[in-house]
C-alpha cells in the first residue's frame, strides 16, 4: 500500500513540475495575460477597467489595441502604429474616397471576413480584435 502511494504521489510530482518547466508561459499567460473571457475576446473578464474610462479617444483607442495585441499574441507597438498611421487613432473616421472605415480602416470586404462582422467597424474594441484576429490568420498585408 505504501509503495503505491510513493507511486502516486511521485507521478503527482513528475507532472506538476512537467507542468511548470515546460510550458510556463502558456499556463499563466491564459489566465493572468488577458482581460478576456473567451476566445473572441467579445466579453471582459468580471472586474476589468473599462477601456471607455479615459477621457481622449487616443488613450481609449491604445488600450483597447493593446488588450487585443495582447490576446492575440501580436506586437503591441507595430498594432499602435499601424492604428496612428491609418486614423491618428480616431475610430469614427471613414475614407471618403475608399470607403474604408474605423481604427484600422477596414474595407467592406475584409470587414465581413471577420468573426466581428456582426458588429461596426467603427468600434475601437472590435476594429482593434479585428486586425489582431487577421494578423494572427495570415491576413497582415492588407496594411502593408
Amino acid at each position: 500500500m505504501r509503495s503505491t502511494l510513493k507511486t502516486i504521489a511521485g507521478a503527482v510530482v513528475a507532472l506538476a513540475l512537467t507542468l511548470v518547466l515546460v510550458a510556463p508561459g502558456t499556463a499563466g499567460a491564459r489566465v493572468h495575460g488577458t482581460t478576456c473571457a473567451n476566445r473572441l475576446c467579445t466579453k471582459d473578464k468580471p472586474r476589468v477597467k473599462s477601456c471607455k474610462r479615459f477621457e481622449h479617444r487616443k488613450r481609449v483607442a491604445r488600450c483597447f489595441i493593446r488588450r487585443a495585441a495582447r490576446h492575440f499574441h501580436q506586437p503591441k507597438r507595430q498594432a499602435l502604429y499601424i492604428a496612428w498611421r491609418e486614423s491618428r487613432y480616431n475610430w469614427r473616421v471613414t475614407n471618403p474616397s475608399s470607403g474604408t472605415a474605423g481604427l484600422y480602416q477596414f474595407a467592406r470586404r475584409t470587414w465581413e471576413s471577420t468573426p466581428y462582422r456582426h458588429r461596426s467597424p467603427y468600434s475601437p474594441r472590435y476594429a482593434s480584435l479585428a486586425a489582431m484576429w487577421m494578423w494572427k490568420h495570415g491576413g497582415y498585408s492588407h496594411w502593408s
